[in-house]
C-alpha cells in the first residue's frame, strides 16, 4: 500500500528547511507565567533571612552553572528546598526574575548587592551589565569607591577604566571624601603612576599633606613612605623653599627633609636622582599619528590615538593631497611630511613640517628635498633626517641620499647607495643608517644590506639576510 505522508518524487523541489524561531518574547512570557502561578515548581529557594522563592530547576539549571551544579549533586537532587547563603533576597529575586525574563533594572541601589549575588549564582551576562552600569556612573566623587567595588568583585575592565578615570582626573578626586577616606595602599598606587595626570607636581604633593592631615594621628608615621613617591624634583625651587619646606609636617620629619634637599639639588644641576623614582614625568604625552592615505580618495585628514583615553581624534590637515610619502618625528614634537607623489603631478621635492607644541598646530612648508622622491626610505638619526633612495617621474629608482640639517636647517647630497634598490625598508640602530631588501633592477627581491655611517659618509655592505624581502618593514629594539 502507498504511504500517502510521503511527498511524491516528482514533486520534490528543495532540500529541507529549518526554522528557528525569530523571538523568544513568548517563550519568556510563557515562562513568567508559570513562576507567578507557581505551576510546576518543583525548588524553593532560601535566603538568609528565611524568605523563600520558588522557582523551577530545570529552568535555572539553563541559566546558571550554580544551579545546576547544585540539582546534579547526588545529595541535593531530590531535596525540594535549598539554602543561598550570603545572598540578598531583594537581589536574589531580581535575579530569578531575569532568568525568567531576560531584563533586570540596576540601580544604584541595587548594584552591589548583584555584584555579589552574581559572583555566587555565575551570572556573566549580569555581571557584565553590572559593571557597564558602574562604568557610566563613574565621577569624581565616587569614582575611588567603584574602583574597589569592581576590585573586589574581580571585575578586570571596570577596575581598569575606573583606575584610569582616577588618574586623569586626579586634580577632582583628591577634593572628595572619597580620597581622604582612601588606604595608605591606594594613596601610594595613586601617586606612584606615571599615567598621574595632574597640572603640576604641587598637586600631588598637597594632596599627600591633605590626605596625612585628616587622620594625622594615625597617618602621620607614613608620610616618608608616600613623600618618596612625590617627585619634588618636577616642581621649582621658589615652591619647595617656600611651601614644601615650610611646611611643619615636613619640617618635623627627618626623612622629608632628605627628599627636599635631594630635589634642591637635583633642580640646582648638583645631584642626579635614579630616573626611575622621584625625577621622571609622570606620563610621556606621546600619541599614534595617521596622516594622509586613500579613502574613496586621496586623504589630507590628520588622525592621532591617545592611549590615556583610549580615542582618535581629528588633527591639523596636510596642505596638499599626496601620497607615497614618508613621516618622521625629531625633538619628540616636529613632525616631517617628506617627500611624495600629488596626483597629476610629477613627484615632489616638498618638506612638510608640523610643531604639535603650537596652538593651534598646523601644516607648513620647510625647506625643500635637493631631488624629487617618491616611494623614499627615511630615517632619523641625532635630530636629523636622511631621505634614501625612491624613484623620480619616469619612475627611475635612485640611489641618491640627501641629509636634512637640524642646526643648519638645510639638506645636502651625502654619498650614494651602492645598490640600485626600490621598495626597500630602512632601520636605524646604534647612529647608523641601514637599507635593506627591496628589488633590483630586474625586480627580483634582494637580501642584502648596505648600512650607512653618516660620520665617515660611507656605505658598506653588511650580511645578508636569510631571505629576500621586497615592501617590508624593519625597527629596531632591545633584545
Amino acid at each position: 500500500m502507498q504511504n500517502t505522508n510521503q511527498i511524491p518524487e516528482s514533486r520534490k523541489r528543495k532540500p529541507a528547511k529549518t526554522y528557528e524561531k525569530s523571538s523568544f518574547v513568548d517563550i519568556y512570557k510563557g515562562f513568567q507565567t508559570l513562576l507567578k502561578g507557581e505551576f510546576f515548581c518543583d525548588i524553593k529557594l532560601k535566603t538568609d533571612d528565611k524568605k523563600i522563592i520558588t522557582a523551577h530547576k530545570v529552568i535555572l539549571s539553563a541559566a546558571s552553572p550554580y544551579f545546576r551544579a547544585i540539582f546534579t549533586n547526588r545529595a541535593e537532587r531530590n531535596h525540594d528546598l535549598v539554602a543561598i547563603r550570603c545572598v540578598d533576597y531583594t537581589a536574589l529575586q531580581l535575579l530569578i526574575n531575569f532568568i525568567y525574563s531576560g531584563k533586570i533594572v540596576i540601580t544604584n541601589e541595587n548594584v552591589q548587592n548583584l555584584l555579589t549575588a552574581v559572583d555566587i549564582l555565575e551570572l556573566k551576562e549580569v555581571e557584565d551589565a553590572c559593571c557597564d552600569f558602574l562604568q557610566s556612573q563613574l565621577c569624581p566623587t565616587n569614582c575611588i569607591g567603584i574602583n574597589a567595588i569592581a576590585d573586589l568583585h574581580g571585575c578586570t575592565k571596570l577596575r581598569k577604566r575606573s583606575e584610569l578615570y582616577i588618574l586623569q582626573h586626579f586634580s577632582d578626586v583628591i577634593g572628595g571624601d572619597e580620597f581622604l577616606s582612601s588606604t595608605f595602599e591606594q594613596v601610594m598606587h595613586l601617586i606612584s603612576s606615571d599615567k598621574l595626570i595632574v597640572p603640576s607636581e604641587e598637586k600631588v604633593f598637597e594632596s599627600v599633606i591633605t590626605w596625612v592631615k585628616h587622620d594625622l594621628k594615625s597617618r602621620e608615621c607614613i608620610l616618608p613612605r608616600l613623600m618618596e613617591h612625590v617627585r619634588l624634583a618636577l616642581t621649582s625651587n621658589d615652591y619647595i623653599r617656600k611651601k614644601v619646606a615650610k611646611d611643619t609636617l615636613i619640617k618635623n620629619c627627618l626623612e622629608c627633609k632628605r627628599y627636599v634637599f635631594e630635589a634642591l639639588k637635583t633642580l640646582k644641576g648638583e645631584e642626579l636622582i635614579t630616573q626611575s623614582i622621584r625625577s621622571r614625568p609622570r606620563h610621556e604625552d606621546k600619541v599614534i599619528l595617521v596622516v594622509g592615505g586613500i579613502q574613496t580618495g586621496l586623504s589630507k585628514t590628520l588622525e592621532y590615538f591617545d592611549p590615556m583615553t583610549e580615542k582618535w581624534h581629528f588633527g591639523p590637515e596636510l596642505i596638499t593631497n599626496h601620497r607615497r610619502h614618508s613621516l618622521v618625528v625629531i625633538k619628540d614634537n616636529l613632525v616631517f611630511d617628506v617627500g611624495g607623489y600629488e596626483i597629476g603631478l610629477s613627484p615632489f621635492r616638498c618638506v612638510h613640517m608640523l610643531d604639535i607644541t603650537e596652538n593651534p598646530p598646523h601644516w607648513q612648508l620647510t625647506n625643500d628635498l635637493l631631488v624629487e622622491r617618491q616611494f623614499l626610505g627615511v630615517g632619523v638619526i641625532n635630530d636629523n633626517i636622511y631621505a634614501v633612495g625612491g624613484s623620480n617621474d619616469r619612475y627611475e629608482d635612485l640611489k641618491s641620499a640627501e641629509v636634512f640639517d637640524f642646526n643648519t636647517k638645510k639638506w645636502r647630497m651625502i654619498s650614494s647607495m651602492n645598490t640600485l634598490r626600490s621598495l626597500f625598508t630602512v632601520g636605524v640602530l646604534n647612529d647608523l643608517l641601514y637599507v635593506v631588501g627591496g628589488f633590483d633592477q630586474s625586480l627580483q627581491a634582494l637580501n642584502t644590506v648596505e648600512c650607512y655611517n653618516p660620520s665617515t659618509n660611507m656605505w658598506t655592505p653588511v650580511a645578508n639576510m636569510r631571505e629576500r624581502r621586497c615592501c617590508a618593514r624593519c625597527r629596531s629594539f632591545k633584545r
